[in-house]
């Protein structure tokens, strides 16, 4: 769906923000707010008063993200995991009597593929051990975005110790350590440019 012309023709305004690799922006408020990821990948974490991170989805651009005005005490922060496109408009346009339905109906169909994104980083953040979590990030990104090649699983972008810090809930020091211990013990590899990959998915386990 070409969001930019439907949007344009329902008299809805939005804004279309370019995320550099490891850029991010914060998401108003008091507004409740649509986000529709045009293209690349971003992650979405919720910030607590207390300046704690909840990751909460790694999504592309089959997913959106739906931020309600009720949360008056925490916020969203949009991380782009590669370059990326993101569209955001006020969810209030969509109760305009003037505006066409299908809109809607295109909007709760991206959310339903959304929802399997949540349930994923509710498996990786139900890991007990850091290395477990890790491990299980690792899968499932490979699994959502990964690229195969002569039986060799591949992440097609850089995925830095800080952001992996990040979606698993723990500090980059504890990442650094426990990283090197997965290299150390050939449970993934890394190529050029920090690019992880596996080399044979059946190796990777949480045992």
């Amino acid at each position: 769906m070409n969001w930019i012309k439907i949007l344009t023709q329902n008299r809805i305004p939005y804004y279309i923000y370019k995320l550099k690799r490891e850029d991010f922006i914060i998401l108003n408020k008091k507004n409740s707010n649509i986000i529709i990821i045009l293209s690349g990948i971003i992650f979405i974490t919720k910030v607590f008063p207390n300046k704690e991170l909840l990751p909460i989805a790694i999504l592309d651009k089959t997913n959106i993200f739906i931020k309600s005005n009720k949360e008056r005490r925490t916020y969203y922060k949009i991380f782009a995991l590669e370059e990326a496109y993101v569209l955001t408009f006020n969810a209030s346009f969509l109760n305009k009597t003037y505006i066409n339905h299908s809109i809607n109906i295109n909007l709760l169909n991206k959310y339903k593929k959304t929802i399997d994104k949540y349930e994923a980083m509710n498996n990786i953040m139900s890991q007990k051990q850091i290395q477990n979590r890790i491990l299980q990030l690792i899968f499932t990104i490979c699994l959502q975005f990964g690229t195969v090649k002569n039986q060799k699983i591949s992440i097609p972008f850089r995925l830095s110790n800080k952001n992996i810090a990040i979606l698993t809930g723990t500090s980059e020091h504890t990442i650094n350590k426990v990283i090197r211990r997965i290299y150390n013990k050939g449970i993934i590899k890394e190529k050029n440019n920090k690019i992880i990959s596996i080399n044979n998915i059946y190796y990777l386990n949480l045992k």
